[in-house]
């Protein structure tokens, strides 16, 4: 889940995920890694597109 409130200073933006099931329980350090790093990289995207458009 993602919400965006804007600001004085611009937007910020939240982000939720997590994930569960059979795949995840069976590896579940990889799949950590994956998803500790998943927000990152979606806030750096975002981030990336948002200054492209300016």
């Amino acid at each position: 889940m993602w919400t965006f409130t804007p600001t004085t200073h611009g937007v910020l933006v939240h982000t939720e995920e997590s994930w569960t099931g059979a795949p995840v329980e069976a590896n579940q350090a990889a799949l950590q890694v994956a998803l500790d790093n998943s927000p990152h990289n979606w806030v750096n995207n975002l981030k990336r597109q948002a200054e492209a458009s300016k």
